[in-house]
């Protein structure tokens, strides 16, 4: 995901308000009195963190293009068709195509927002059902535990918002919340599929790397783990991306693990009887040079610097 941004307003203007909502959620409307109105945003093209703050009583009509999960302190009342609510009583969701009216009364309203695209594709990874189409059933989470799950995640994903801007950064906050997310709101269909589903995959990524843990040291392949885990190459594939969170694919990990096995024996081995050339070449690495590069990105420091410690 990319497009990263970090943008924020304050405004006593109600067009300036009304402008800034326009261009950054689509169709909207509101109607405000005497006040202020600022927002916070930080994401890129696949989600959002946002935070809006009404300093004064307003009253919003929106169309949602995209999903949004929304939480508050008190005085901001919803409605959407029949259903209507108050964010700091239950989080709640807005699906694309919704129109929320909304009240707010000096009211700081939290957002999580999702491309459709995107929460599609990850909820298609983390089931393992490529022709899952993401729609929510009602309007908040399936129960209080979930709800205080969600919530809970969604404090510490705040706690990340100065680091965001880097990628590895921004996709585990990303991955954290669309499970958190998924997981906490009443996705539409058999969640007993879905929970096998999940199961299986996560099974298949334990197995996998726990195969690739104690063989890293042969010469052994991607598919050879998948082989070994019980899968296809693909279905490895999609178990990873489902559960990856020290790397996203096989080869990631498996590099990863022989990375981290040479550095046990860098820490273990005499210099003068070792060479990084043997211990590269012990954990797959023909290429010394490349070896150096992978470990410095891992550990911050050259292989040398640490055999000779």
């Amino acid at each position: 995901m990319g497009d990263y941004f970090d943008t924020q307003m304050m405004t006593a203007e109600p067009s300036e308000a009304l402008a800034w909502l326009q261009e950054h959620y689509g169709r909207v409307d509101i109607q405000v009195e005497d006040g202020s109105f600022a927002e916070h945003a930080v994401g890129d093209c696949g989600f959002a963190l946002r935070r809006l703050l009404w300093k004064c009583r307003a009253e919003v009509h929106y169309e949602a293009d995209r999903f949004y999960f929304a939480t508050s302190t008190p005085g901001y009342a919803w409605r959407i068709g029949s259903a209507e609510g108050e964010y700091s009583v239950e989080p709640g969701i807005v699906q694309p195509g919704h129109e929320l009216v909304g009240h707010a009364d000096d009211s700081s309203v939290q957002l999580v927002a999702f491309d459709a695209g995107h929460l599609t594709e990850t909820a298609r990874a983390i089931y393992g059902d490529d022709s899952l189409s993401v729609r929510f059933d009602g309007t908040g989470p399936v129960s209080p535990r979930m709800r205080d799950y969600w919530l809970a995640t969604v404090r510490w994903s705040l706690t990340q918002l100065p680091v965001l801007g880097e990628p590895l950064v921004r996709a585990h906050v990303y991955r954290a919340l669309a499970s958190a997310t998924l997981e906490a709101f009443p996705l539409a269909g058999d969640p007993r599929e879905r929970r096998a589903s999940a199961l299986e995959q996560a099974a298949i990524y334990a197995a996998a790397t726990a195969w690739m843990d104690d063989h890293a040291s042969l010469p052994v392949t991607a598919a050879d783990a998948a082989r070994a885990a019980g899968t296809s190459a693909a279905g490895l594939r999609r178990a990873f991306v489902a559960n990856g969170t020290l790397a996203r694919t096989p080869e990631g990990y498996l590099a990863q693990a022989r990375i981290s096995a040479a550095h046990a024996d860098l820490v273990a081995s005499d210099p003068t009887g070792s060479t990084i050339a043997q211990i590269a070449l012990r954990w797959g690495f023909a290429d010394a040079a490349g070896f150096a590069a992978a470990y410095r990105e891992a550990y911050g420091s050259d292989p040398q610097a640490t055999l000779e410690r």
